[in-house]
């Protein structure tokens, strides 16, 4: 990345701890009300119930808001999430955020009037090929939503395309976890409504989408084959196939009530795969030669390894068998460092002035740790969603391999003690004066909505950080802890069903100190949100924060 052309000024009267600032996120920890659907307070985290106390008694403590505006994100009913999350943390500004970057694009009217535009959906409807549609049916507002795709169903229909296939994956994560249904139901009626217009409109094939297309991180690749197999192929992978679950259906509605009858356990999010078939058993919405396909999701995690697989001529993580020759987009461009993929319908949010080019310009020694759940969250996310180092000859990024994501419900703590452990070794080594590191426990198993096994996670993360804590107190370092949305807290809704879902609810922000003696307070300007903290971890090192960025939450008074 270019040097940022304005170096950082020391923070005057202030002189940094001796050990490092380090920034802790308990990913997915949010603040409610105590109640049987409260998997934190359920938990009775002592240790980080302790420090919350002690740092409210000091005036170190802030609620802080994660989710809507103060994310970019279009309103307060948007529920955050880690992507917008770490942008906030790691960038310190708001910028406008994946469904309202898309939306305000639908809104002008620009998204149909893009180069790309014309070239994927027009080009392809005037050679009377197919444009194929696939991504996460859901309005849960985190990696896609209906009425965007609704909208760019009409736009193709528009811009002269007869022939339509959406490839759905059911959600089950970010909504109700059996909610399924209910948006193939709407999505099927909306392409009857395209086939009155004489679209010729059908749902392809689908999943579920932990099962299905939607890998992250290259944690399970077999995961992104399915989801070609179904689109490109007509295939359903031999092992979701039993006698009572064939695998290939008249209908999408009809292949999730025989998934539901047959795997009584599965949730939405696991759902196997299928193929819609016609009469003869033909699938009736493969991928050819000369179509279209557009990825309708805006997140980039989830998206970013089966864009590869359409775009990489090189691509080698699964025998892909058939490549056609198609025209390929995504809603954004998902990774903006390897720029995929090469065309999207969106321009992405130019993410300038990251927190990561500031220090290293300044050259401070920074590491950053995660378990492969959450690595690209603090690394490719925290530098405004561009990949690799800023300086490695500074920086260290450090990945714990995760367990499969079948086994997070058995298996709460994931890898939080082998996180753990390796932050302690690198504290120890006393080269970084930054450190930052997440426990991606309390949201990896929120998404189960299995409450007990939630309980066990959150008190899992407390054993560790009663190891961690003290290291850093004793190293003479300084402690921001918080998260980057809710989850854990949150697990019953309103109608006593269970929320498998991210949250609207705030975060605590707390300060732990080694050698506090008074010489700040937290005191924010109004309400903070997760931007105002970058500022205030740049102040602990020892600098103004730049200008551009969200106020710090600190006051600093001189002794």
């Amino acid at each position: 990345m270019a040097a940022v052309n304005a170096p950082l000024k020391k923070l005057a009267g202030w002189t940094p701890r001796e050990g490092p600032v380090c920034f802790i996120i308990l990913d997915g920890m949010g603040v409610a009300k105590e109640g049987p659907g409260n998997g934190v307070t359920l938990a009775n985290p002592e240790y980080y119930d302790k420090l919350v106390a002690e740092a409210k008694e000091k005036h170190l403590h802030c609620l802080v808001a994660a989710h809507g505006p103060a994310v970019g994100l279009p309103t307060k009913e948007d529920m955050g999430n880690s992507e917008v999350g770490h942008n906030a943390l790691g960038c310190g500004q708001i910028y406008s955020q994946g469904a309202k970057l898309v939306n305000e694009s639908l809104a002008s009217g620009v998204f149909f009037e893009t180069p790309a535009w014309h070239d994927v959906v027009e080009a392809t409807g005037a050679a009377g090929k197919t444009v194929h549609f696939f991504g996460l049916l859901s309005d849960g507002n985190v990696h896609s939503h209906t009425n965007q795709l609704f909208n760019m169903i009409a736009g193709a229909a528009m811009s002269g395309c007869k022939h339509v296939r959406v490839h759905p994956l059911l959600d089950g994560r970010d909504v109700a976890p059996t909610s399924g249904l209910k948006y193939l139901e709407m999505l099927e009626h909306y392409l009857g409504e395209m086939r009155e217009k004489g679209v010729d409109a059908q749902i392809g094939s689908g999943g579920g989408r932990m099962h299905v297309t939607m890998d992250r991180y290259n944690s399970d690749w077999n995961i992104v084959k399915r989801g070609w197999d179904a689109m490109v192929r007509g295939i359903v992978d031999k092992e979701d196939i039993t006698a009572e679950y064939p695998g290939y259906f008249k209908s999408s509605v009809e292949a999730v009530e025989c998934a539901r009858r047959v795997f009584p356990k599965k949730q939405d999010q696991f759902n196997p795969a299928w193929v819609v078939v016609d009469a003869e058993g033909k699938p009736v919405g493969r991928i050819m030669d000369g179509d279209a396909v557009i990825n309708f999701n805006y997140r980039g995690d989830r998206a970013v390894q089966i864009s590869r697989a359409f775009v990489q001529a090189d691509f080698n993580a699964f025998d892909r068998v058939e490549v056609p020759k198609v025209k390929y987009a995504g809603l954004l461009e998902y990774d903006t460092e390897m720029h995929i993929p090469p065309v999207s319908l969106v321009p992405p949010p130019a993410i300038r002035h990251t927190s990561s080019q500031y220090l290293c310009d300044a050259g401070v020694t920074c590491y950053a740790l995660a378990e492969t759940h959450k690595f690209g969250h603090m690394t490719f996310f925290w530098n405004g969603n561009k990949s690799g180092y800023v300086n490695q000859s500074l920086e260290l990024y450090e990945e714990v391999k995760s367990l499969p994501n079948e086994e997070t419900e058995a298996q709460p703590c994931m890898k939080a003690k082998e996180v753990t452990d390796k932050f302690l070794e690198a504290l120890a080594t006393k080269k970084y004066k930054y450190m930052r590191t997440n426990y991606a426990n309390p949201d990896m198993v929120g998404h189960t909505g299995n409450i007990p096994a939630v309980v066990e996670a959150v008190k899992c993360m407390d054993r560790e950080l009663q190891r961690l804590v003290p290291a850093i107190m004793a190293a003479k370092g300084v402690i921001i802890l918080t998260a980057d949305h809710g989850n854990a807290e949150q697990m019953i809704d309103k109608t006593g069903a269970v929320m498998t879902s991210h949250t609207c609810n705030p975060v605590n922000m707390i300060i732990i100190d080694s050698q506090f003696n008074g010489e700040y307070t937290v005191e924010p300007q109004g309400q903070p949100g997760l931007t105002n903290l970058a500022a205030t971890y740049m102040n602990l090192l020892g600098f103004e924060a730049p200008s551009m960025y969200q106020p710090s939450v600190l006051k600093f008074h001189a002794k």
